[in-house]
């Protein structure tokens, strides 16, 4: 293996740890055995848990790979969450929202994360205003769902198709993106 292939290793272990298990409860030692590298060569790579904990997560957060029109963007952004639940997969909106509040550095990691997101979100909106309202408003929206479905327990599958709440959430969310079109002109 080489310099980069264990570093991607070291990093693609501690990634899968931290979301399975959060920072607290993963060691240096778990993740190197994960990855199949030594204690020694994760922290010559990494520095330390804490910076490698920023550097593996979340790497996934959701959004920017649809290219829809505008008009179908709500619908997809909330099928994705709906989907997610569905397929029991981890919900990406939680896991971000799980990396801040697990960081060693919480406040340096919320600033990175919400760049993050409101970045890709205001360019999939193309939400041009300085404080990219529209933007935040929509991921607001779409981690109040996440966290209501999964954390709550609202709506459950066997008691509200996922059809209806699909229509349910997704004109809210619309809502959000049209307004963001008529005031950014976009």
């Amino acid at each position: 293996m080489t310099r980069t292939d264990s570093r991607g290793e070291i990093v693609g272990a501690a990634r899968e740890l931290f979301k399975e298990h959060g920072y607290n409860a993963v060691t240096v030692r778990d993740i190197a055995a994960a990855a199949g590298v030594s204690p020694a060569l994760v922290i010559k790579y990494c520095r330390s848990k804490a910076e490698l904990f920023n550097e593996a997560g979340p790497h996934d957060v959701p959004l920017v790979e649809l290219d829809l029109p505008r008009a179908a963007l709500g619908r997809a952004l909330v099928q994705k969450i709906l989907t997610r639940r569905e397929h029991g997969a981890a919900e990406s909106w939680l896991v971000a929202a799980a990396h801040v509040r697990e960081s060693p550095e919480p406040e340096h990691t919320r600033a990175k994360v919400r760049e993050k997101v409101l970045d890709g979100m205001a360019r999939l909106l193309g939400d041009t205003t300085p404080d990219r309202r529209f933007a935040g408003a929509v991921v607001c929206q779409l981690l109040g769902l996440a966290e209501g479905l999964r954390g709550l327990g609202m709506f459950p599958e066997h008691e509200t198709p996922s059809e209806e709440l699909l229509e349910l959430y997704s004109a809210a969310v619309q809502g959000q993106i049209d307004a963001c079109a008529r005031f950014c002109g976009s």
